[in-house]
């Protein structure tokens, strides 16, 4: 079979989208952005008229015969379906007019017809909202008609918002629209819409949907998506409600109350059964808009899950993006469809590697955790090499594919080596960063009347043999004692989920007390101290607390 043989004679339908715009439309590339691999968009325009935008113009640009006309000449390529893509042409003249429309479109010969007033309508079923606030760049009587179309289809406007603009829409700024949007907001709307197609507003639906906290819709996300609905595809639009679903979210389930409560808090213990792969992705993308859009949507293709995601700087045209993408996908695959997206991007710049689930800590706890677990020369050296995903990291000059030369606190040349990747600017700050908060000493020293000196340390997660002899030397004795501890019952109190942990020792390095702060769920913050018998008595307990309330300077 050739190549180049055409898809309906392959059997294959096709699924482009025919458009229907008006003549002063100037989005073309962003009605593209809500558009998958493998779909494409055959756009024509109505005639010239020189007339204000207002409901005259939306009249003359939606007359039946114009329309039909215009949808024959984007029949050719052979569309699944035919949008008119204007919101005030569908619904200027009311529900009749828009039904009006969508008949002159099959009339025309389209296999299937939305309009943008529809799709409006059809997104606001989708969602359950009947409530609904709108944005507009319209003057009032036109804003007017838009709210009367809706309460024909059973949506209340509860608050609108409009620009009073009669012409030169698309030149509308983003951060307009923005404020636009925030303005028309209302407690009661269930959903803001932002009419109009000639606004762009594919870069600030997720923004504005995560600041407002519920969906916004726009009108040529609600057309694209319509008309890819009934060619049986999915938009595109990461972060956007109408676009993505609304995700199920299950009840918490009931913590069962305790009959006694025991004398030292047992830890939380997270355990995570049935994990997906975990994979780290870092690509270099052109420091321009969109481009993290269609990366994000390459994850969204394969059913990943980006569970973080951090930007550094790399030159005057380009950053690297880094994520961790956790889900039924291998690392081959989430590569291949990246490159993709990408649009053939160099080999050198996309890299997907196994990620470590302990990466899933957000990164400034990470680095306080590594700060934390870098009191000696080796521990820095290997700290400082987890937080870059170094090769290794060498005292004194050292050469290497690629390296990071840096300032140990100590004075000591540090060169960090990797051969994957070149390091960044944000990582060089981020390694600076750190080595100026491992230079700080121990968290605080106590001298007791007997002239002996204790210091106190944040723990590091590595001292669970010594916690555990600590606990049963505190507890022998007792009958009902117990004497066994797992490393992560241990290691939760030493580094415990939202708290923090001190360790107290001897001037020969004997832990002599523990004093943790845990914070669980249901019984909020609590501290736990854990004092050596042979030093009960001496304030040790009372010092740890104060110290532990002042926050761990780490």
């Amino acid at each position: 079979m050739e190549a180049g043989m055409d898809e309906q004679q392959q059997g294959t339908p096709r699924c482009g989208v025919g458009v229907v715009v008006p003549y002063d439309f100037a989005l073309d590339h962003e009605m593209w952005r809500w558009v998958p691999e493998g779909t494409t968009l055959h756009l024509t325009r109505t005639p010239f008229v020189e007339t204000p935008a207002d409901a005259g113009q939306a009249r003359l640009i939606s007359d039946p015969a114009m329309v039909r006309t215009a949808v024959r000449e984007v029949l050719t390529p052979g569309p699944g379906v035919v949008a008119y893509s204007c919101t005030s042409g569908s619904f200027v003249d009311g529900a009749a007019g828009e039904r009006a429309l969508r008949a002159a479109v099959l009339d025309a010969g389209a296999p299937a017809a939305v309009t943008t007033a529809g799709a409006l309508v059809a997104a606001c079923a989708e969602l359950g909202v009947t409530r609904l606030a709108v944005a507009t760049p319209y003057v009032d009587d036109l804003t007017d008609l838009l709210a009367g179309f809706l309460a024909e289809h059973g949506v209340a406007t509860v608050a609108r918002h409009g620009l009073g603009l009669l012409g030169g829409i698309w030149q509308v700024r983003a951060d307009d629209v923005a404020a636009a949007v925030c303005a028309a907001d209302h407690p009661d709307a269930q959903a803001v819409f932002v009419s109009c197609t000639n606004l762009a507003t594919y870069d600030a639906v997720a923004g504005l949907e995560r600041e407002l906290g519920k969906p916004v819709l726009t009108a040529n996300q609600v057309t694209v998506w319509a008309a890819l609905r009934a060619v049986g595809r999915d938009a595109v639009g990461p972060g956007q409600t109408l676009v993505e679903g609304r995700p199920a979210v299950a009840a918490p389930p009931e913590t069962p109350v305790p009959s006694e409560v025991p004398a030292l808090p047992e830890p939380t213990v997270l355990r995570v059964v049935g994990a997906p792969e975990l994979h780290k992705v870092r690509v270099r993308l052109p420091d321009e808009s969109g481009a993290l859009a269609r990366l994000t949507a390459a994850v969204a293709e394969v059913g990943g899950n980006i569970l973080s995601l951090s930007v550094h700087a790399q030159d005057a045209g380009s950053v690297v993006d880094e994520m961790l993408v956790g889900g039924p996908v291998t690392a081959e695959r989430l590569s291949r469809v990246i490159r993709r997206r990408l649009r053939g991007s160099a080999p050198d710049t996309v890299r997907v590697t196994p990620a470590d689930p302990h990466e899933l800590v957000d990164t400034p706890t990470r680095a306080l955790d590594l700060v934390a677990a870098s009191r000696t020369p080796d521990g820095l050296r290997e700290a400082l090499a987890a937080l870059l995903h170094a090769d290794d990291v060498v005292a004194g000059p050292a050469t290497g594919t690629h390296v990071l030369e840096l300032t140990g606190p100590d004075g000591t040349p540090l060169v960090a080596r990797r051969g994957w990747a070149p390091f960044t600017v944000t990582e060089r700050a981020r390694a600076e960063a750190f080595l100026r908060a491992g230079a700080a000493g121990p968290v605080g020293e106590l001298l007791l009347d007997d002239g002996d000196a204790l210091t106190a340390t944040p723990a590091t997660g590595a001292e669970t043999a010594e916690l555990a002899t600590l606990l049963r030397t505190c507890v022998a004795g007792s009958p009902e004692a117990t004497t066994t501890w797992t490393d992560a019952d241990l290691r939760s109190v030493l580094l415990p989920p939202g708290g923090r942990c001190l360790l107290l020792r001897s001037r020969a390095g004997d832990l002599v007390a523990v004093a943790a702060r845990l914070t669980a769920p249901d019984t909020g913050a609590e501290t736990v101290v854990v004092v050596h018998p042979l030093h009960r008595r001496r304030g040790l307990g009372r010092w740890l607390r104060r110290r532990l309330a002042a926050g761990v300077p780490v």
